[in-house]
């Protein structure tokens, strides 16, 4: 497991052996400070599971878990002394209330992904706005700074490689340090189209992995406070997927359960929801969402023997520490798996 904390802290810690190690990465010698945001991006290569990623201003790849790590782009930013640019309306002197102390530092890398199509094909996005494309591993990096409808220098929220054609990548960009409390979702490469959604939420995004329905029906799944889903074929719509249940509250992560086809939301109040087997979401074609109503599939399920193991119902007697979510109701009306 690695897991993360301010200004680009790493850890890993092996489960079996009860090992915990940093590992965060560090400059050369001579080199200037790395410059790590709050909350710095941290990938698992779809290609190989000791291959990580982990990016400060610039981007580290580590081949062998996090014991060794090589720098695999330059500076990959605008390189703007923060010092300069206005808050506010005017440039704040050092004085200035938590100016230097509880802020992320700027110009750096805050979002990351590598396609599942194409090995080395990676994608950074920074808090000034760039995105940044390498097809080569890292060997070399391409420059994009204008996107349609989007403010110069905003912040690259999100970048998810899509898991259907290697040419594109879906970038959602936040501009409320800006004062404009606007997030903007859009095709990037070669610019095709805005998926359009509340610009007055930041938004993140999911792909689902498989083609259900057929060839073009790739279906990020895009949250902002709640999570909708978006079917792209035709005219663009949108499905409320995941409401009941969901406080209003900054949604900052989405990640999709394959086998159970269950969708799982976390929150900036470190909580988690799950969407149990969104199938239904995944399959529905856009004339669906006109009808009165809509039987799909029904999912396989698994009947069990319920137990016991520590003792009475839920946590039995292990105590508040220990933490157990409950089991769905069984039931005709409530399918176990």
């Amino acid at each position: 497991m690695y897991a993360t904390l301010q200004h680009g802290v790493l850890a890993r810690y092996d489960r079996k052996s009860g090992e915990a190690l940093l590992i965060q990465p560090q400059e050369g010698k001579g080199e200037p400070p790395l410059r790590w945001n709050w909350d710095s991006p941290l990938l698992i290569s779809p290609h190989a599971p000791t291959r990580v990623y982990f990016a400060a201003n610039r981007l580290f790849r580590s081949d062998d878990r996090g014991n060794s790590w090589q720098p695999v782009s330059p500076d990959l930013t605008r390189q703007i002394d923060r010092n300069t640019l206005k808050v506010m309306g005017r440039v704040w002197g050092p004085d200035a209330i938590a100016k230097s102390q509880s802020t992320s530092l700027y110009g750096n890398i805050v979002s990351l992904d590598e396609s599942r199509l194409a090995e080395g094909l990676l994608y950074v996005g920074t808090d000034d706005g760039l995105v940044q494309v390498s097809e080569d591993g890292g060997k070399t990096w391409r420059r994009e700074e204008k996107f349609p409808a989007v403010p110069d220098m905003t912040y690259v929220s999100d970048l998810a490689a899509s898991v259907h054609d290697a040419n594109v990548v879906y970038a959602a960009f936040n501009n409320h340090k800006d004062g404009r409390l606007q997030a903007v979702p859009a095709q990037e490469q070669r610019p095709r189209a805005h998926l359009d959604l509340d610009r007055r939420q930041p938004a993140r995004a999911r792909q689902h992995v498989d083609r259900a329905g057929g060839p073009g029906r790739s279906r990020p799944a895009v949250c902002r406070n709640g999570v909708r889903l978006v079917l792209l074929e035709g005219r663009r719509r949108h499905v409320d997927a995941a409401q009941g249940g969901l406080p209003t509250i900054a949604v900052r992560d989405l990640a999709i359960q394959k086998r159970e086809n269950d969708l799982v939301v976390a929150t900036f109040g470190r909580g988690f929801y799950i969407l149990d087997d969104y199938t239904p979401l995944r399959v529905a074609q856009p004339r669906d969402l006109e009808q009165p109503a809509v039987t799909f599939p029904v999912k396989k399920v698994f009947g069990y023997m319920p137990s016991s193991p520590i003792g009475g119902r839920g946590k039995g007697s292990m105590g508040e520490a220990f933490f157990a979510a409950p089991t769905r109701r069984s039931g005709p009306c409530s399918p176990t798996t």
